[in-house]
This record gives structure tokens, C-alpha cells and sequence, in this order.
């Protein structure tokens, strides 16, 4: 009875200190300013992330403005003030694994870079939300 018990709470103390690290770690305060490339319009898709670079000439009038309506009502973020553009987390469901998304517009481009913080593949989910986030704001076209 001992031995199912250890076996039992063994995974369930290990699954909890993952997600009380997950939720605890910091985030480099350079992560929510930085403006990472690359900057030629495109998908970009990189370990870890991806990175949407839209020109604004195919997107709709106040595409900035739009995108971050949308972001801003997606489950699990929240936003984080910044003088250089705008910054947002996005935690996992469960464990609460934390991304960061940047998002900033320059002469002719909206920028999105999204990428995890902690491991090494975020096994496409940061691709995968702001591919969402570009059909959404393309719907606005309509």
C-alpha cells in the first residue's frame, strides 16, 4: 500500500513544482521591449516561435488597433505596459508554461513575434495562435 501511495504522489508533487515553477519564473523585462527580427515580410517560423511580418498595405484600416482587440480577448493573456510597442503573455492551460508575444508596426510592416520562455519547442502553438490572429484581423477585411 506504501509503494502505491509513493508511486501516486511521487508524479503529482513533481507535476505541481513544474507548474508552480512555470507560473514563478521571471521573464527578462528586455523580452517586452525587444523588436526581434526578421524584418522581411513573411511567415517566419523559428524554434520556439514564429514571427508574422504583414505588410500593411493587404491588411485592413487600423489593422494595429484590430490586432490588439483580438489579442487582448484571447483566453490566458494578459497584457504587460511597455513604452515600445506592445507586449502580452500567453500562459499554457494546466501547466501555465508563459509566451510572449510583441507586437509593433513600423512605416510599412505590423510585426508579430511570438515565442516561448522556458524549454525549447513550443511544439507550434505560438505559430498556430497568431496564424488565428492574422485570419481574424483578415476577416475584418470583409
Amino acid at each position: 500500500m506504501k509503494l502505491i501511495l509513493i508511486l501516486i504522489a511521487v508524479p503529482v508533487v513533481l507535476a505541481g513544482a513544474l507548474a508552480l515553477y512555470a507560473r514563478l519564473v521571471p521573464i527578462e523585462a528586455d523580452r517586452f521591449t525587444s523588436k526581434p527580427g526578421p524584418d522581411a515580410a513573411g511567415v517566419h517560423r523559428m524554434p520556439g516561435g514564429a514571427k508574422y511580418v504583414l505588410p500593411l498595405s493587404d491588411l485592413p484600416k487600423d489593422a494595429l488597433v484590430n490586432l490588439l482587440g483580438i489579442v487582448r480577448q484571447t483566453p490566458r493573456t494578459i497584457e504587460i505596459a511597455t513604452d515600445n510597442g506592445n507586449s502580452f503573455v500567453t500562459r499554457s492551460r494546466g501547466f501555465g508554461f508563459p509566451d510572449v508575444t510583441r507586437i509593433w508596426q513600423d512605416e510599412d510592416n505590423l510585426h508579430i513575434h511570438a515565442h516561448l520562455v522556458i524549454g525549447k519547442s513550443d511544439l507550434g502553438v505560438n505559430g498556430d495562435r497568431v496564424r488565428q490572429w492574422n485570419e481574424a484581423l483578415r476577416g475584418s477585411l470583409r
